[in-house]
């Protein structure tokens, strides 16, 4: 089955793309830049809107201050709470023969020059981790399909920092991890495998996080052997969760997260955690806790 990559820059992304290169047969690897271009005006005229607008001003005075003496003091700062791979997740490791593609630009990935590169690898599949929304021209490639990585329960939970948000919320039970088709919506495509990891009282947002990532990967893993040996199921879903966009999760939330840690949310939730789980476990698609694992499932796919 050749499968072709799509992820962003972000660390948990290419953990995701070098542990798939690893397990399957990877042609291709697009890692698309999401970052947009900075501000590189003259300071005369950076000087000059700032002037125009004191609200403006006095809103990025208190910004620089905030990054300056509050931020570092944040426990998401601290050296022992980063999001961590274990070293797979700072440089592409792509494998011999495998051929990697850099975007140029925020939302490029569907200009005609990438979806004739994305052709021209001949992929059967696609596996999408933190990429932008991809348009019919590109999901139209692959004879299988595209498959995307969600980092939450879909029908709990859409959109970005879904773990934090179920943290957030006060909902950890609704933690979790869909592998699903995607279609022109957002996380709302045909579920082939949902997960939800361990809990820990010691955890804290970015200790999740990995784990759903972690888990994910060896959902996704199962589901491409699941199509190359003609095993795939998958299930519409019917109850969509709450879209949470990028804006959404700004400096407040994430602190407020934290905080909801250190006050013992995690704990909550294990205090009763049966009772917790159960709505969440009635909701599960595909559950892949109940999917007995075949013979060789996990291991490089043949070409």
């Amino acid at each position: 089955m050749r499968t072709l990559v799509i992820v962003s820059q972000d660390k948990s992304d290419i953990y995701f793309a070098n542990q798939l290169a690893k397990r399957l047969n990877v042609v291709g690897i697009v890692v698309e830049n999401q970052i947009p271009e900075r501000d590189c005006s003259p300071l005369p005229r950076k000087a000059m809107k700032y002037a125009s607008r004191p609200g403006l001003f006095l809103a990025k005075v208190a910004e620089v201050l905030d990054r300056r003496f509050v931020e570092p003091r944040q426990a998401y700062n601290y050296p022992g709470n980063s999001l961590d791979f274990g070293g797979d997740d700072r440089t592409l490791q792509p494998g011999e023969g495998v051929n990697v593609l850099y975007t140029r630009g925020p939302n490029d990935i569907n200009k005609a020059e990438y979806r004739e590169w994305v052709r021209d690898q001949n992929p059967d599949i696609i596996a999408v981790c933190g990429a932008s929304i991809l348009k019919s021209d590109m999901l139209s490639i692959p004879g299988h399909g595209v498959l995307n990585l969600h980092g939450g329960l879909a029908q709990f939970y859409r959109g970005l920092f879904t773990t934090d948000w179920a943290i957030h919320n006060s909902e950890p039970e609704c933690i979790g991890a869909t592998v699903h088709f995607v279609s022109e919506g957002v996380d709302d495509g045909d579920v082939v495998y949902q997960g939800r990891p361990g809990i820990e009282e010691r955890d804290n947002p970015n200790t999740l996080y990995r784990k759903v990532v972690e888990l994910g990967v060896e959902m996704m893993a199962r589901a491409i052997w699941d199509i190359e040996h003609g095993r795939c199921h998958s299930t519409p879903l019917i109850s969509k969760g709450r879209l949470y966009l990028n804006k959404d999760f700004n400096l407040a939330a994430k602190r407020r997260t934290w905080r909801k840690v250190a006050d013992g949310v995690l704990s909550d939730y294990l205090a009763n955690k049966a009772g917790r789980d159960q709505r969440v476990l009635d909701s599960l698609i595909n559950d892949f806790d109940a999917v007995k694992p075949e013979a060789g499932s996990t291991v490089s796919a043949s070409t």
